[in-house]
């Protein structure tokens, strides 16, 4: 019995580290591209709009964490897509990595609300010009130069 369940253990194992093996993109069209940039656009606004929710520490945390999540998911569905043309993908790319880095300054807006809020919508203010923030407006850009619909929800940023 103790055989059988150590035989069904490393098997589950075997096939959960065989899914590991990293994102396979898949092709996608133009419009099932746009489709899922408006999608992330669509989740990006709700979970940044959810930050005016409550000026608690626990509570705004708890939401720039849901935020930083919703920008790893944009992220990873934009990774298993490879929208047509290679310029397109190198932009795909770029927006991917900009989403990353982006997501990872959150972190400072979540420290520095343990220290006080105006301090946390100060570092709000500095991840909006951030670099990352910049990057995937520069990224969006030049998807909407090459003929895709890029909604002005699927970046965090002002740009200036």
């Amino acid at each position: 019995m103790l055989r059988a369940s150590l035989l069904v253990a490393v098997a589950v194992a075997a096939v959960a580290l065989a899914g590991f093996g990293g994102v396979k993109e898949k092709d996608v069209t133009k419009a099932q591209y746009e489709q899922q940039l408006q999608q992330i656009g669509d989740d990006l606004y709700r979970a940044a709009n959810n930050l005016g929710q409550s000026t608690a520490t626990g509570i705004f945390n708890a939401n720039v964490q849901k935020l930083q999540d919703t920008i790893h998911d944009s992220a990873d569905s934009l990774d298993a897509m490879r929208p047509p043309g290679v310029k397109a993908q190198a932009a795909n790319d770029d927006l991917i990595r900009a989403y990353r880095d982006l997501a990872d300054q959150f972190d400072h807006v979540k420290d520095a609300r343990r220290d006080s809020y105006p301090k946390a919508i100060a570092a709000l203010l500095a991840v909006q010009h951030s670099e990352p923030a910049t990057a995937s407006i520069r990224a969006a850009e030049r998807l909407r130069k090459l003929g895709f619909r890029v909604p002005v929800s699927a970046t965090i940023g002002s740009g200036t």
